[in-house]
């Protein structure tokens, strides 16, 4: 027996060996190992997202609509092939390079998606696509603030302004075309006595959020106390002794009392008898003199208060006599 094992080797060694069969020996048995991995591994079908990819938009043109821009795809092939897809970066291509303004409706077609070979595609969900084309246009809508609300019973709102004072928004043309303004979120001003800034939202539609997204602006509220005209009577007249501390003089004013109008704040205003006191009426002349001059009649008037009449606004200073005192050394 061993006799014959050794013979039947001896025999196959014999065989002439072709050149470089190590290597071809290898080629064959990596050959049949990948006959096997492709062709012997179990088909399935897999569920698989692709995007969406929109190209060759014209300048002039914008979508207006939404619209769904992943599609969920039903492949079959063997699973290895199917998982290398995602490294492959597999896209739904529409070209809009011939499109025009209106509505375009997209077929997804099996045959629109490239794949790579021993794959196939069974389904595509969405079958269509819907895109509406607009004209894409630019507008400038002015910022027009929203307050709730009274200030104060003593105060007024002066001016509200909004900075930025308009938006410059870019989009469709059946978005923007009727759009005047942007509105704010309501302010509310309710007893505000001073002057403030308030950092607020705009109250936007959804379509127009869509385009800008929710942008904050600023709205100065400008307060100012509200204004009393009073009257004043009988507010003497001082005579301004410019000449100093050396110089008595003997004089008369005629008549000796104004009336005095002038504008007061309202918070002011309430403690009139308070304000009275504080309105100086004066003459100053600016040479000392006997005999009679007609002298414009000066007022000294409490801070925030503008005085706006005289009457009258002039009066006489007589001068009967003049006597300068003498200063012991």
């Amino acid at each position: 027996m061993e006799k014959l094992v050794r013979q039947i080797i001896n025999n196959i060694s014999s065989f002439p060996r072709p050149k470089n069969w190590v290597l071809k020996l290898l080629s064959l048995l990596f050959a049949l190992f990948l006959w096997y991995f492709v062709v012997g591994e179990d088909k399935v079908d897999m569920n698989v997202t692709i995007p969406v990819e929109i190209v060759n938009l014209p300048r002039e043109l914008v979508i207006s609509n939404q619209f769904k821009k992943q599609l969920e795809v039903t492949v079959s092939g063997q699973r290895s092939l199917i998982r290398g897809m995602t490294s492959q970066h597999i896209s739904r291509t529409i070209d809009l390079s011939k499109a025009a303004p209106g509505t375009v409706v997209i077929q997804n077609h099996p045959d629109s998606i490239s794949l790579p070979r021993g794959l196939s595609i069974l389904r595509v969900q969405p079958p269509t696509i819907t895109l509406l084309l607009d004209r894409l246009i630019q507008k400038e809508l002015s910022i027009k603030p929203i307050l709730v609300g009274q200030v104060h019973s003593d105060f007024k709102l002066d001016t509200v302004t909004a900075d930025p004072p308009t938006l410059e928004i870019s989009g469709p043309q059946s978005i923007l075309g009727e759009e005047k303004n942007l509105i704010t979120s309501p302010i509310d001003i309710n007893g505000l006595d001073h002057s403030t800034v308030k950092q607020v939202s705009l109250a936007l539609k959804p379509e127009i959020a869509d385009l800008i997204g929710e942008p904050i602006v600023a709205v100065r509220l400008n307060i100012v106390e509200l204004i009393k005209e009073m009257e004043f009577a009988d507010i003497p007249v001082d005579f301004d002794i410019a000449a100093g501390r050396q110089t008595q003089v003997i004089y008369q004013v005629l008549p000796p009392t104004v009336s005095i109008t002038a504008e007061i704040p309202q918070t002011m205003a309430q403690g009139s008898n308070n304000i009275r006191g504080l309105l100086h009426a004066k003459v100053s002349p600016k040479t000392l003199r006997t005999g009679s001059m007609e002298l414009k009649v000066l007022v000294d008037s409490p801070p925030r208060a503008r005085i706006i009449a005289i009457k009258p606004e002039t009066v006489t200073l007589k001068i009967i006599e003049t006597r300068t005192l003498k200063i012991k050394p």
